[in-house]
């Protein structure tokens, strides 16, 4: 936001990057307690229950400028006053906030039939400044060094001993393979790839 916004009896909580690692495709973020400085990105999570934000101030500093704070590692939040449009070429080193992760863009636009990926003011986004091609094509975030949730439900299923998994061509296989495996658990398929 343009302007310093107190935390106290929101009904939302903030977040700034603290760490990306490519290798575990996991970013950990720290929460912010007390205040969110003008002009400083971060990322909102809706308290539960909660569907809209909404909140004024009265007599504050406008900052002109989005900060930006570089990681340690190289990676960096980068906030919005404006609409974004991502680049398929340009933006391959960039991730944006969709269902609870952050994905790639460039790989969106090059691996899907979608033709436009944006994002809209006063809005964040997370870029690597390590190099200039796209590595993960997702993070999954961690509040406060937990483990992630999306990691953790496929560690229990793929520990599940129900789980049967398969090859492409439908032979039932031992344990998962390197590449794209078929498991099922119960009543539920799914694939994964294991690199």
């Amino acid at each position: 936001m343009p302007f310093e916004v107190s935390l106290d009896g929101q009904n939302f909580r903030a977040f700034e990057l603290l760490s990306a690692d490519e290798r575990t495709n996991t970013i950990e973020l720290e929460e912010v307690n007390t205040t969110i400085p003008a002009g400083t990105p971060v990322f909102i999570k809706m308290n539960e229950g909660a569907n809209s934000l909404s909140f004024s101030v009265v007599d504050k500093e406008i900052a002109n400028e989005v900060k930006t704070g570089a990681t340690a590692d190289g990676y960096q939040l980068v906030g919005l006053y404006a609409t974004k449009m991502f680049d398929n070429d340009q933006d391959s080193n960039c991730y944006i906030l969709k269902a609870g992760k952050l994905m790639n863009p460039a790989k969106i636009l090059s691996e899907t039939s979608t033709e436009a990926v944006g994002s809209k003011p006063f809005r964040a986004y997370m870029v690597d400044n390590n190099s200039s091609a796209s590595g993960a094509k997702m993070f999954s975030i961690s509040e406060n060094g937990s483990t992630p949730t999306g990691i953790d439900q496929l560690t229990d299923i793929l520990n599940d001993s129900n789980a049967a998994y398969y090859d492409l061509q439908g032979h039932r296989l031992s344990q998962p393979q390197k590449g794209i495996n078929i498991l099922k658990v119960g009543n539920k398929t799914m694939k994964i790839i294991i690199k």
